[in-house]
């Protein structure tokens, strides 16, 4: 991110330049941030729910467009389709444009981000025109919002899975794995946050963990690629986090 004073490179969450010293937002200031959704089917399923600064909850489904307003700053947006998350974070010094869809074919949820310098430019007076602000369907001091925002009532994904010569139930959660074996009944746990590494490995998914451990499971073919974005998000944002 750059400072739009001198255009030094400052690292996240800085509120002066250390090249400048200038004040990096404006006090009081705020702007527009636009979200239009687009590819994927309009079913009750294929809602795409838009978390801000893990405070406020939006929703917004196939063809729609939702609009908010938010203090100069940084700001953190989280999109969740169905078991599938993506985190942005952005610099908010003019207005924002947003285009999220959901891919069906990488199983991954693509956004485009623009920011809106010139307001006086008519094609960007026109993103904007008769626009209305949208109200969140949930707030952090609503208790319902745990459940929505880490999803602690159950799994995301269970699927048929074998490990070795063990065949079982692999269940994913939104900070862990679980593959239960039939024949005992034992359940292997794995914390995302332990995980170094994951990797295809021959129709296979190797967690790579600390210690030089690997937790190979086999899935099918159909939730392969699936399975594989979901926990490929899962561990870029809690590496992101750290």
């Amino acid at each position: 991110m750059k400072c739009p004073n001198c255009g030094g490179i400052l690292k996240t969450n800085m509120n002066f330049c250390p090249f400048c010293g200038k004040k990096v937002f404006e006090d009081g200031k705020e702007f527009l941030i636009k979200i239009s959704c687009q590819g994927h089917r309009d079913d009750d399923k294929s809602v795409m729910k838009v978390f801000v600064d893990d405070e406020k909850l939006y929703e917004v489904r196939p063809g729609e467009v939702i609009c908010f307003s938010a203090k100069a700053g940084y700001h953190t947006l989280k999109f969740r389709h169905k078991i599938r998350t993506k985190r942005i974070q952005i610099q908010l010094l003019s207005n924002y444009v947003i285009k999220v869809s959901y891919n069906s074919l990488t199983s991954l949820i693509e956004t485009s981000v623009s920011g809106i310098d010139d307001m006086t430019d008519p094609d960007n007076q026109a993103e904007f025109k008769d626009i209305f602000i949208s109200e969140p369907v949930l707030t952090s001091d609503n208790k319902k919002w745990e459940i929505s925002n880490i999803d602690k009532d159950g799994p995301d994904y269970e699927i048929k899975a074998s490990s070795g010569f063990k065949e079982g139930t692999l269940s994913l959660f939104a900070e862990r794995c679980e593959f239960k074996c039939k024949a005992d009944f034992k359940v292997d746990i794995t914390e995302y946050k332990n995980v170094l590494k994951i990797s295809r490995k021959m129709g296979s998914i190797d967690f790579e963990c600390a210690g030089k451990i690997h937790k190979v499971y086999s899935i099918p073919k159909d939730s392969y690629n699936e399975v594989m974005a979901y926990l490929t998000n899962h561990l870029e944002a809690i590496n992101a986090d750290e």
